[in-house]
């Protein structure tokens, strides 16, 4: 039977069920979005300021008060005011309203902002704890989202025009994606990560973590700026587009520092979890360092497949997975029959998910003029990747239906 109890994750409901909610409108956009307004932009942009924000703003909060010890209430204004202002972006953009994205950026950015003052609050105020570096990590992520939405809002009100509409996207795309998820998902991966795979954290590996990814964001940080400074083009251009590879290469080293262990940890452990634990932080590596490539050898157009592997390979499968850990608790289950049934298949699952993966990676790789046959494999691809994660929820909801049944 479940219990009525206040569990530890009960603060996080309304954020997930709307982040649920934004992932439904954007598996549904992928399968449609031709014949959509906002087409593929607004799928990706459900996905990232959607779900991610929404996931973000709420886990970060409550793994920062969970690690500092200084439990709190949910900010639900802070949802609201997100959403609200997430809303606002989608119409604007998909409606031509430019005064609308403007509006909405703002919103989201001052949400943002108020979120970080309060990591920061927390972790000034907090004595002695261990990982209070993940928390310092969060507030550098939140940095990276306010830098982001800045360049996404020049490109979204044509305030830049010329190259630089190109240059500003691709930091905005970095920054947002690498930095605001990136580096709150390899803060958050090194501890629970291995819960999820059901082992322990491997010995020192938060204390290097902890200095590779100070090295990380700062590394991150100088590539997307250089990344915006190719817009100049010809020869300074050039010089911004080395100075990016060597920041991003930076970063893909603090990526690698955070992930082997749990790549480690994972390959010893036993639970039905660990594959793709496992997964996605194989795949984080891949992708930092195949964008590290792409931007030094000027292979612009290999962007497309190093995205989709960095949204579906580490962002959607990690979102997923530990989604799935946390709905037993979040739906009071029974711990034991609630995982005994979330858990089963969970390798299966995996396989098809990666998968899935591997055949969106390789057809975007390919690229739009490839043989019918490469198109044929990406949707295919999409469809495991859809199939699994529907698979999830399916298995999360029986188990929370089979609760209430006479």
């Amino acid at each position: 039977m479940g219990s009525d109890r206040r569990g530890p994750f009960d603060r996080l409901r309304p954020s997930a069920a709307v982040a649920v909610a934004y992932a439904v409108a954007a598996a549904v956009w992928v399968a449609f979005g031709a014949e959509l307004p906002g087409g593929r932009w607004l799928a990706v942009h459900l996905f990232t300021l959607g779900v991610v924000t929404n996931l973000i703003l709420a886990l970060s909060d409550h793994f920062a008060r969970t690690l500092m010890r200084q439990p709190g209430d949910a900010p639900i204004a802070q949802l609201v005011a997100a959403n609200v202002g997430a809303v606002a972006v989608f119409i604007g953009v998909s409606t031509g309203r430019q005064w609308w994205v403007a509006v909405g950026a703002t919103v989201v950015s001052t949400a943002v902002f108020v979120s970080y003052r309060r990591l920061r609050r927390l972790r000034r105020t907090a004595l002695g704890a261990r990982f209070r570096w993940v928390v310092r990590t969060y507030e550098l992520a939140h940095g990276a989202f306010l830098f982001g939405a800045l360049l996404g809002a020049l490109v979204g009100t044509g305030v830049l025009a010329g190259p630089w509409v190109g240059a500003a996207r691709t930091g905005h795309l970095h920054v947002n994606i690498l930095g605001w998820a990136g580096l709150t998902l390899l803060a958050t991966i090194v501890f629970f990560g291995p819960t999820i795979a059901r082992t322990r954290i491997r010995e020192g590996a938060d204390a290097r973590a902890a200095k590779a990814l100070r090295l990380g964001a700062f590394g991150l940080g100088i590539g997307a700026l250089a990344l915006v400074g190719t817009g100049f083009g010809g020869g300074p251009g050039a010089v911004a587009r080395g100075l990016a590879a060597l920041g991003l290469a930076v970063f893909a080293w603090s990526v690698t520092i955070v992930s082997l262990p749990v790549i480690v940890a994972s390959t010893a452990s036993r639970a039905p979890e660990r594959w793709s634990v496992l997964a996605v932080a194989a795949w984080f590596v891949f992708a930092a360092w195949s964008d590290v490539l792409v931007v030094a050898t000027d292979a612009w157009r290999f962007l497309d497949p190093v995205g989709a592997a960095m949204l579906l390979g580490v962002l959607a499968q990690a979102i997923t997975v530990s989604l799935g850990f946390v709905a037993p608790r979040l739906l009071h289950l029974d711990p034991a029959t609630a995982y005994a049934r979330t858990e089963a298949w969970a390798a299966a699952r995996a396989v098809v998910w990666n998968a899935g993966v591997t055949l969106v990676v390789a057809s975007a790789a390919v690229g739009p003029a490839s043989v019918r046959a490469w198109s044929v494999a990406g949707s295919v691809g999409w469809a495991l990747v859809l199939a699994a994660g529907a698979a999830r929820v399916f298995i999360v909801v029986g188990a929370a239906a089979s609760r209430v049944r006479p």
